[in-house]
């Protein structure tokens, strides 16, 4: 098993097209580094780092502090 993932291998796992892993998936903040070595027209991903983002756990929605109704 190749240890590299390419754009369609992730688009593949998250069921979407190449373009939407292209323009949207691997330019999320969080979303791991190619791996070193891979090139600008064609980068690759470590499968273990993609597999540790895929299955992490989603972070807790911020909480909006709650304001009482102020009196004019």
């Amino acid at each position: 098993m190749n240890d590299l993932l390419t754009l369609d291998d992730i688009a593949g796992m998250w069921k979407c097209t190449r373009r939407h892993a292209r323009d949207v998936l691997v330019k999320l903040a969080e979303f791991p580094s190619p791996a070193p070595g891979s090139t600008l027209k064609n980068p690759v991903w470590l499968r273990s780092e993609i597999r540790a983002y895929a299955n992490r756990k989603p972070k807790a929605p911020a909480q909006i502090p709650q304001q009482g109704l102020q009196t004019a």
